[in-house]
């Protein structure tokens, strides 16, 4: 087993928890981010479920990587370690520049993005020592 493998496999329980709740159980996850104690508006659930349904796809997505070809394993993990990448950065800037927000809202984030950051740096293991060691005579469409 490769070690983009081994992370795939960590990855889909943790999608598959984080999709299942969004979908499922919008308002709890909603509820690490507010303080107000109010209802989630219609518009909010509707993402936060939307999004939970991507998230199971990426579950599935990296299930099924763990037995792809090493190039197609390294494609995937290169897109998702880019993917956490980006968030590292979003959630870094919105953290870091938006003084005035919530502290349970910023409390969210952080764990949020802490994740997104644990997963990064899980990536990036998993691709470290994956280049191509072919002969370079692979065609390139």
């Amino acid at each position: 087993m490769t070690k983009l493998a081994t992370v795939f496999g960590i990855h889909r329980f943790v999608a598959g928890g984080f999709g299942l709740t969004l979908l499922l159980a919008p308002e709890a996850m909603n509820a690490a981010y507010r303080s107000d104690g109010d209802e989630l508006p219609f518009g909010e659930k509707f993402a936060l479920q939307s999004w939970g349904c991507f998230v199971i796809a990426v579950a599935g997505i990296v299930h099924a990587a763990r037995r792809f070809p090493p190039d197609a394993q390294r494609a995937v993990g290169a897109s998702l370690l880019t993917c956490f990448l980006l968030l590292d950065g979003l959630y870094a800037a919105v953290l870091l520049t938006n003084k005035d927000m919530d502290d349970k809202y910023r409390e969210g984030c952080a764990i949020t993005g802490a994740i997104f950051a644990a997963l990064s740096a899980l990536y990036a293991w998993g691709m470290v020592g994956t280049a191509h060691a072919g002969d370079g005579s692979r065609k390139r469409t």
